[in-house]
């Protein structure tokens, strides 16, 4: 399909195998011409030809609807990632062949190819691509069967999440970190847990000082360079004790902070870099305070795991950390110890 300017009109061509297949042109306006479009190939997707044999639709021209259509509705991040499979991976391998044509055994080859080339990981990714694109030819009436309805995903071991096992190196990293313009930041990570788009996206009047919480509202999007919602879509409570040294902390921010809203910013101003704050800042404190050296979503589950030693409370947690599914908090069931205690926090003097 091509739709472009023919002097100062708009003309649509539409191509079946390579070859002009329709045409029109004298649109007023492109969205005219896009729509002309849109509602020819739906008569054509359910159309017999004209000796009544099924019209056979390529791959290509799936693609083709594919990317025109669906990779339009979804985020940028996630189209980008698509994109690499799509055009690197699996545009090559199927091509030109017939929709008709393409079995469960080819897709199978595809994926033992795939494995052979990329990680289990990057694999599956591919894979669960390719079952997008059949079920939008599905949607569309381009074939009547998913020849990867039977095709299964490669199963991988769960990696095991890295965390401080030793009050000892959390107390060293802090006396460490305490100096540091973003010791506030790393805190909310050890203390409460948070994400660290969470902590970037932070406001101040998403603190609440006097009954002693934190609301979780939106979060910085790194790759989008913006603000969006909190991950699931839903805003969260986490509480903290008043007093504490959290507490201080977030006091100090409140009232001292220079700018108008948000709580951490960057040294040369504006919004604070995630890449910056845990690639850089963050490994730096960790090579100068000599402890094992972890990412800094990892204080995330060192928060998690300790939670589940000192207070054994799964269903508290999943809420502390705003899992969707209770089965996602799981991953730290092992480290209950039944004791029913309270957790306490400050590491330094534990």
């Amino acid at each position: 399909m091509a739709i472009y300017k023919e002097r100062k009109k708009w003309r649509v061509d539409i191509y079946v195998n390579g070859k002009k297949f329709k045409t029109r042109c004298g649109f007023a306006t492109k969205k005219e011409a896009k729509n002309w479009h849109d509602t020819e190939s739906a008569i054509l997707l359910n159309k017999n030809q004209d000796d009544k044999e099924e019209y056979h639709f390529t791959f290509d021209e799936l693609m083709m609807r594919y990317k025109e259509i669906h990779l339009n509705t979804i985020s940028a991040s996630t189209k980008k990632r698509y994109l690499i499979d799509i055009e690197k991976r699996i545009e090559p391998f199927f091509k030109t062949i017939f929709l008709k044509n393409i079995t469960t055994m080819m897709i199978e080859d595809f994926k033992r190819k795939m494995l052979s080339n990329l990680s289990i990981k990057s694999s599956n990714n591919c894979i669960g691509v390719l079952k997008t694109i059949f079920k939008k030819a599905i949607e569309w009436n381009m074939i009547t069967t998913n020849p990867c309805d039977l095709i299964k995903m490669q199963k991988t071991h769960r990696k095991l999440f890295s965390w401080w096992q030793d009050k000892k190196d959390i107390a060293k990293f802090i006396e460490t970190a305490k100096t540091d313009r973003y010791y506030l930041a790393y805190r909310l990570g050890l203390d409460c847990g948070m994400r660290l788009g969470e902590i970037i996206g932070l406001l101040k009047s998403d603190i609440d000082l006097e009954h002693g919480y934190i609301h979780i509202t939106r979060q910085w999007l790194e790759k989008e360079k913006c603000y969006g919602p909190p991950k699931h879509g839903k805003s969260r409570y986490i509480r903290f004790e008043i007093g504490s040294e959290l507490y201080n902390l977030l006091k100090a921010a409140v009232l001292t902070n220079p700018e108008e809203k948000i709580l951490f910013f960057a040294k040369e101003g504006g919004i604070l870099s995630c890449r910056k704050l845990s690639g850089v800042y963050f490994q730096k404190l960790i090579e100068k305070s000599g402890v094992p050296r972890i990412r800094f979503h990892d204080l995330r589950h060192t928060f998690a795991s300790w939670f589940m030693i000192e207070r054994d409370n799964i269903w508290e947690l999943k809420g502390i950390l705003g899992h969707q599914d209770i089965m996602t908090t799981q991953i730290y069931a092992h480290l209950s110890n039944r004791s029913g205690g309270v957790p306490s926090f400050e590491w330094i003097k534990s």
